[in-house]
């Protein structure tokens, strides 16, 4: 399993629930690290998504929430193959034993399960995670949600 994020000079990662800071370069690094991908979020992320990129295409989007019912009974959301909500945490052990049953047409036949947010997934998936990717922001956004991670003491960095 992988994970994907950026983050201020102050660790920070949100701000008013939205990211604040506008870059192309880590825009297209994060859809060309999770396109054919699983990737797996909260649903304050998935919310926090620009309603035209509800689910985010060309991949299959795992949104975690204790509700699950109260989204997929939502006509306001496209429910198509490639969004599922879901109130198990242990869903990526389902989908690496159950691969074919997860395949779909947009995904890499040697899918990754990626993980993109928000803090409470981080906090509960980094320990998975044989790679996090991570984008560092050199600016100040005054987040009011910070990821509190020792990176450096977790992972190296890759040359």
């Amino acid at each position: 399993m992988e994970a994907i994020l950026a983050y201020d000079l102050h660790n920070g990662i949100s701000k008013n629930g939205l990211i604040p800071w506008k870059s192309k370069t880590d825009m297209n690094f994060f859809y060309n690290t999770t396109k054919g991908n699983v990737v797996i979020m909260g649903k304050n992320t998935f919310l926090s998504l620009p309603k035209n990129c509800q689910p985010l295409k060309n991949r299959l989007n795992i949104v975690l929430t204790t509700n699950p019912k109260l989204y997929s009974e939502d006509n306001k959301y496209k429910f198509n193959d490639g969004l599922i909500f879901t109130s198990n945490q242990f869903v990526y052990q389902e989908i690496l034993q159950n691969k074919e049953k997860y395949i779909r047409s947009f995904l890499n036949p040697d899918f990754k399960i990626i993980i993109i947010g928000g803090k409470q997934i981080y906090d509960v998936y980094f320990p998975l995670c044989e790679t996090v990717w991570v984008t560092r922001i050199k600016c100040d956004y005054q987040c009011e949600l910070r990821i509190d991670y020792d990176f450096e003491k977790q992972f190296k960095d890759r040359e």
